[in-house]
C-alpha cells in the first residue's frame, strides 16, 4: 500500500505541476478576448439552437445528426498519464504496480470526457424526441453510457497493441462498430439494438484478443502524453510566446505534392518554408479537420435553410473564425530558427510572402466552405444570406494582410 501511495503522489504532484506551469497562459489567453470571441459564439449557437428545437425541419437527418455528434463524443477516448521519457528508466522496474496510477489516469480522463458526452446528450434529446424515439431518452442514455465505457476499454486495448498499422485498423473498428450501434439505438426497438449491441460487443472482444500487445505499453503513452503537451502550447501559442517543444512532422502526401508547383527561386523562399510548415505540421491538421467539420455542419444547416438560411453563415462565421485564429499561429514559425542568420535569406521578403500564403489558405478554406453554404441554399432559391457572407468576407479578407504585418513587425521589434 505505501509503494501505491508513492505512485499516487507521483501522479497528484505531476498533475499540480502542469496545471501550476499552464495557468499563467490562461491567464494570457483570457486577456486576448478569446473568451468574449467564444462566448459571442455560445451565444450565438445557443440561439440558433434553440430556433431549431422549436421549428424543426421535417427533413432534418435526426439519426445522421445523433450518429454523428454522439459519435465524437464516445468513441473519443484520451488518457492522460503525465510520462515523461526518463520513466522508461526510472519507473519500468515498478512496472507491476502501475495500475493504482493507471487507475487515476482513467478516473480523471474519463470524468471529462463524461461530462462532455453527457452535454452532447442533453442537448440532442430535444431533437430526438421529436423524431420516432424509439428507444426513449432513459435507454438512450444508458446505451451511451455503455458504449462509452466499452470505447474505453478498448482505446486502452489499442494501446497495447505492438504494431501501429494493427493499432490503426482496430481503432477504425471501433470507430466504425460505435457509429452502428448508435444507428441501431436510434433506429431500432430497444431489444433489438441491445441483442445487436452484445453481437457486436462480443465480436470485438474476441477480435482484440488477437492483435500481439505489450501489457504497459510505456512508450505509446509518453508519446500521447508529449503530443497533448504539445497541443496545449500549440494552443497558448495564438496568444503569447511558448517554450519551443519538438515539432511533429506528417507526410500527408496528398497535399504536399502543393510544393512542387512552388518555383525554386529566391523570391520565394519564404512562400515554400510557410506553405511547408502549413501542410505537414499539427497546425495544418486542424486546419483540415475545421474545414471537414465545417462543411458538414455547414452543409446540414444550409440543406434544412434553418433561420431563413442565416443559421449556416453563423455556423460558416463560425468556422472561418477558428480557421482564421489557427492560421495565425503561421506566423511564429520559423521565428526563432538560428539558419536565417546563417543562411543568405531574404528576410525583408518574409512579412509579405507569409501574408501572400495566409491570404491563400484563408481564400481556399473560405471558398470550399461557402460552396457547401451556397448550393443547398441556391437549390432553395435563398441567395441574400450566402451573398452577405460573401461581401462580409471580402471586407475581412481585405483588412486581414495589414493586420498580420503589424503583428508581424511587433515581434521583430520585441526580438
Amino acid at each position: 500500500m505505501g509503494e501505491d501511495r508513492t505512485l499516487e503522489t507521483i501522479w497528484n504532484r505531476r498533475s499540480k505541476a502542469f496545471r501550476k506551469e499552464t495557468l499563467p497562459y490562461f491567464r494570457y489567453m483570457g486577456q486576448s478576448g478569446f473568451p468574449a470571441f467564444m462566448s459571442l459564439i455560445l451565444i450565438s449557437s445557443a440561439i440558433g439552437y434553440i430556433s431549431l428545437i422549436r421549428n424543426l425541419p421535417a427533413n432534418f437527418p435526426i439519426t445522421l445528426v445523433g450518429v454523428v455528434s454522439l459519435l465524437l463524443v464516445l468513441s473519443w477516448s484520451p488518457l492522460r498519464t503525465w510520462l515523461e521519457a526518463g520513466d522508461i528508466v526510472f519507473m519500468m522496474p515498478r512496472e507491476a504496480e502501475m495500475d493504482s496510477y493507471l487507475r487515476r489516469s482513467f478516473l480523471h480522463t474519463s470524468l471529462g470526457c463524461s461530462i462532455l458526452a453527457a452535454i452532447v446528450i442533453l442537448l440532442y434529446l430535444p431533437i430526438y424526441n421529436q423524431g420516432p424515439a424509439v428507444s426513449g431518452g432513459w435507454l438512450l442514455a444508458l446505451a451511451a453510457a455503455v458504449l462509452k465505457a466499452g470505447n474505453v476499454w478498448g482505446a486502452w486495448r489499442e494501446r497495447q497493441i505492438a504494431w501501429p498499422g494493427m493499432r490503426r485498423l482496430m481503432r477504425l473498428l471501433r470507430w466504425a462498430g460505435t457509429a452502428l450501434l448508435l444507428a441501431a439505438w436510434l433506429t431500432c426497438l430497444a431489444w433489438q439494438a441491445a441483442v445487436f449491441t452484445v453481437l457486436v460487443g462480443l465480436l470485438l472482444f474476441f477480435i482484440y484478443r488477437l492483435p500481439a500487445r505489450h501489457r504497459f505499453p510505456w512508450e505509446r503513452l509518453i508519446e500521447e502524453e508529449a503530443r497533448t503537451r504539445k497541443r496545449y502550447y500549440v494552443f497558448f501559442g495564438l496568444f503569447i510566446d511558448v517554450p519551443t517543444l519538438p515539432s511533429s512532422v506528417a507526410k500527408r502526401s496528398y497535399l504536399t505534392w502543393l510544393l512542387g508547383v512552388i518555383p525554386y527561386s529566391n523570391r520565394n523562399t519564404f512562400v515554400y518554408l510557410f506553405t511547408a510548415a502549413l501542410l505537414r505540421t499539427e497546425m495544418g491538421g486542424i486546419i483540415l479537420r475545421l474545414l471537414f467539420l465545417g462543411c458538414l455542419i455547414t452543409y446540414w444547416f444550409s440543406e434544412a435553410v434553418s433561420l431563413s438560411g442565416w443559421g449556416c453563415i453563423i455556423v460558416f462565421a463560425i468556422f472561418m473564425g477558428l480557421i482564421a485564429v489557427q492560421l495565425g499561429g503561421l506566423r511564429h514559425v520559423h521565428r526563432y530558427s538560428v539558419w536565417k542568420h546563417v543562411y543568405p535569406l531574404p528576410e525583408k521578403q518574409r512579412v509579405e510572402q507569409y501574408v501572400k500564403v495566409d491570404r491563400l489558405a484563408m481564400v481556399i478554406c473560405a471558398a470550399v466552405l461557402w460552396i457547401f453554404a451556397e448550393l443547398p441554399l441556391a437549390l432553395s432559391n435563398v441567395y441574400l444570406p450566402s451573398l452577405t457572407a460573401g461581401a462580409i468576407l471580402l471586407v475581412y479578407m481585405s483588412i486581414r494582410p495589414a493586420r498580420l504585418r503589424k503583428k508581424m513587425l511587433a515581434d521583430e521589434d520585441e526580438e
